[in-house]
């Protein structure tokens, strides 16, 4: 959550902060699914590096200690997919798994839900595939890697099922509004749903040095000695995203399911799409916490300062101002994706390093 800076930091990002009537993401990702039955408090796990594991057990004290996957090294997506798999299903194949990311804002929650029932059934009856659930898109966006829907497979909840023709990632400009004005090209949201078997025959095929290491923390599941096990081996595989890995290759040879959802899905990147979580006034401002404006708009201005009495913005139009206790950012919302660069220029530098 780096573009959310200063709000999101290292030690508290994105998933964590209080965006949806003082609910975090994870807690409200969490109840979009035991809420409605889709499934029990039991059948919930949480993925996350060490250095959050307390943040979890924090926001979500209803979990057992066995639905905590601690990630021990930040070794990207595939890494971190493969142990959720090894630790949730173990070395039962047929286990069909939901793999979300928590950091999103989903306008449409009952259409998100719907979706998974209708992946759940298409895997019952098409073992084979990996499925992504993929949003279709509202506008040009060149921040999100796209895949293009191919010939329909099935209808599942009275939702259509596509083969996925090509896992594609994020697209300059040009490309980025081809694929919208084509119509054939969804977002990739992060959300994949496949049997453990299924994923793990690709690893097998594709990555096969990673998948003999989650072979090794397999022998150890069940024993005292598995967080251990993951331990010693989780930071000797390859640090690689899943798309890489798996999907790109899986979706070549055709095993790449897709199921286009209007659901209304942000994943809240920046300054500038945080109003599609958060909805704007009248005048297209985002105002929270002790703010006063005069002929201002299109402007988000987030207050998270104890200390502040009264942020007063005059005759602005599509800027974001943060101020928090230790940071003030102020930038155009359309340069906010460069909030990150500016990031990762304070972490290099170490009298600014402790902000990030």
């Amino acid at each position: 959550g780096t573009r959310l800076w200063p709000w999101s930091r290292a030690g508290s990002p994105k998933q964590f902060l209080p965006m949806f009537d003082g609910e975090s993401c994870v807690q409200t990702t969490c109840e979009r699914f035991v809420g409605v039955g889709l499934v029990g408090a039991g059948d919930v796990y949480v993925s996350v590096g060490r250095a959050h594991e307390a943040l979890v057990r924090e926001h979500m004290p209803q979990l057992a200690p066995e639905q905590i996957i601690v990630e021990p090294a930040k070794m990207d997506t595939a890494a971190a997919v493969g142990l959720e798999t090894v630790a949730v299903a173990g070395d039962a194949p047929d286990v069909i798994i939901a793999s979300l990311g928590s950091d999103h804002c989903v306008e449409k929650p009952a259409e998100f839900v719907r979706a998974l029932r209708a992946a759940e059934a298409f895997l019952a009856a098409r073992p084979e595939y990996l499925l992504a659930i993929a949003c279709e898109p509202t506008r040009v966006e060149t921040n999100y890697g796209h895949i293009r829907k191919g010939e329909e497979l099935a209808r599942c909840e009275g939702m259509p099922v596509h083969r996925a023709a090509e896992f594609l990632e994020k697209p300059d400009p040009t490309t980025a509004r081809r694929y919208t004005e084509s119509g054939e090209y969804l977002w990739n949201a992060n959300f994949f749903v496949w049997r453990a078997g299924t994923l793990m025959a690709q690893f097998d095929e594709f990555e096969p040095e990673m998948h003999a290491l989650f072979i090794e923390m397999l022998a150890a599941r069940g024993t005292e000695g598995f967080r251990a096990a993951i331990d010693e081996i989780y930071p000797r595989l390859k640090k690689i995203a899943i798309d890489y890995a798996v999907l790109e290759p899986a979706a070549l040879k055709g095993r790449l399911a897709v199921l286009p959802v209007a659901m209304g899905w942000s994943d809240i990147g920046s300054w500038s799409t945080l109003t599609d979580a958060i909805p704007p006034d009248d005048d297209g401002n985002l105002l929270v916490g002790p703010v006063k404006t005069k002929e201002t708009t299109n402007t988000t201005v987030y207050v998270a300062n104890p200390n502040r009495k009264v942020v007063a913005v005059i005759g602005l139009d599509g800027l974001a101002v943060v101020d928090t206790e230790d940071a003030l950012l102020i930038c155009r919302k359309e340069l906010s994706g460069q909030v990150k660069q500016m990031v990762d220029e304070l972490g290099k530098d170490p009298e600014s390093r402790d902000l990030v």
